[in-house]
Parts: C-alpha cells; sequence; structure tokens
C-alpha cells in the first residue's frame, strides 16, 4: 500500500502543478471573456511609405486568424472590440554594403500607436502609445532587384510587427 501511495503522490504533485505559469499562444490572460470579435480597421500611415498601413493591417488580421480565438473584420459596427494602430514613423537604414556600393542589409525601424477598445463602452483594453519596432534583413540585390528586395523585407518586417503587437495584446508581453 506504501508503495502504491509512494508512485501516486508524485503523478498527483506533476498534475497539480503541470498548468502553472505556461500559456499556449493565443489563449488571453487580459481580453474579457465577453470579446468574441474584433475590428480591425487599416491602420493610419503618417509616413512616406506608401502602402505601409495595408501589409502590416493586413499581416495583424492574418495573425488573429491564425490564433483561431476572435472573429475579424475590417470594420468597427457590430464587434465586441476595435483595434486601431497608427504608424507615425518608418525609417529603413542600410547596414551592409556589398562590393559594388549595395545595400545586403537594412535595419527597418517603425513606430506606432496601438490600442484595442471595448466597443460598447470605449474602455480601453490594451493600449501601446510608443510601440517601437526594429528588425534587421538580408537582401540579396543580385537575385530579386533592389525595388523586390525592399518589398520582401518590409512583408517580414510586417508579419514580425503583427505577431509582437498580437501576442502582447493576448499574453501581456
Amino acid at each position: 500500500m506504501k508503495r502504491g501511495l509512494g508512485r501516486l503522490v508524485p503523478v498527483l504533485l506533476a498534475w497539480l502543478l503541470g498548468g502553472c505559469g505556461y500559456h499556449l499562444s493565443g489563449h488571453s490572460t487580459l481580453l474579457p471573456a465577453g470579446i468574441k470579435s474584433i475590428g480591425i480597421p487599416t491602420f493610419v500611415n503618417k509616413t512616406d511609405r506608401p502602402e505601409l498601413e495595408q501589409r502590416i493591417t493586413a499581416e495583424v488580421i492574418s495573425q488573429f486568424v491564425t490564433r483561431g480565438r476572435y472573429q475579424t473584420s475590417s470594420r468597427e459596427e457590430g464587434v465586441d472590440a476595435i483595434l486601431r494602430g497608427e504608424i507615425s514613423n518608418f525609417v529603413q537604414t542600410p547596414v551592409a554594403i556589398n562590393p559594388q556600393g549595395r545595400a545586403t542589409r537594412y535595419e527597418i525601424l517603425i513606430n506606432a500607436r496601438v490600442s484595442l477598445i471595448q466597443a460598447a463602452d470605449d474602455k480601453i483594453l490594451w493600449q501601446d502609445d510608443h510601440f517601437v519596432f526594429r528588425r534587421q534583413y538580408d537582401v540579396e540585390v543580385e537575385s530579386l532587384g533592389l525595388i523586390s528586395g525592399e518589398t520582401a523585407a518590409i512583408e517580414g518586417v510586417a508579419k514580425d510587427f503583427a505577431e509582437t503587437v498580437v501576442t502582447s495584446i493576448l499574453e501581456g508581453f
């Protein structure tokens, strides 16, 4: 009997402590249970980089869809919460140059203001007025061409930016 109890105690402890401190991606500890749908209108772009707001907004929507917990809409009507974003700064700086004088690595910096607001009462559920996102990307200028390389880098940054925003909202980091 002692031997059986001795084996049962570690199993019970593992079971009791198994859920402490770790959360699966997409499980919110910040958002109220009543939030089922999120309106995500196109971010406002106050930079001189065209289409940046479209790429970032599309990636943010994609991240919420991938997480599968919330319905998304591009409208603000008929949703439980609204995610608004404003991109205030976009800087792309070459940080590595090849022997031909072309940039092979860029650093991209984005400053944004992002907030999630409960639609029923305009209560702020999450907000970051000084969201700063910085990433470096390699670009193979010879194979892609300058414009295609820049586009690929911006698409990668938009995806990483969106992952960071959605993770911050859903997991509180």
